[in-house]
């Protein structure tokens, strides 16, 4: 199978974030609020054996927090696993599979976020739609 090459612009205001990945998922989100965000043909299935990383960046003394839309995965064994940092040395915020009908909004404590979403080579579902928003994080409340 050949490679994919994806590329996206995420437009918000005047920040143009461009998104680029060799598998057709994934990337560095720079905008400071940005999607929706999928997985890989969304809202059609993804694919087996996926491995998509995105690392969100937001203005400094911000917060990042995701909301999601959609979520259906293999239970048990396809995740996204979202990070509260900039990479996978981070600590996990959370690891969520299967199908969820509502998740509640995801809060970073830093301007940094770290996710990853992979699958086996086995049973494939439509995947998770996102979106994120910066906020200044108030110290004083």
């Amino acid at each position: 199978m050949a490679a994919r090459l994806f590329t996206a612009t995420i437009i918000c205001g005047l920040l143009f974030t461009t998104v680029t990945s060799g598998t057709g998922c994934g990337g560095n989100l720079t905008a400071p609020s940005g999607g929706p965000v999928t997985s890989p043909n969304y809202p059609g299935n993804y694919g087996n054996n996926e491995n998509c990383e995105w690392a969100i960046t937001v203005p400094e003394g911000s917060i990042i927090i995701l909301t999601f839309d959609s979520f259906h995965t293999e239970r048990y064994n396809d995740f996204l696993t979202i990070y509260d940092g900039a990479n996978d040395n981070a600590a996990e915020i959370e690891r969520l599979s299967g199908d969820q009908s509502q998740i509640i909004p995801i809060i970073s404590t830093s301007n940094t976020m770290f996710l990853r979403f992979t699958s086996d080579r086995s049973s494939i579902r439509q995947g998770f739609k996102f979106s994120y928003t910066s906020k200044i994080f108030d110290y004083t409340s």
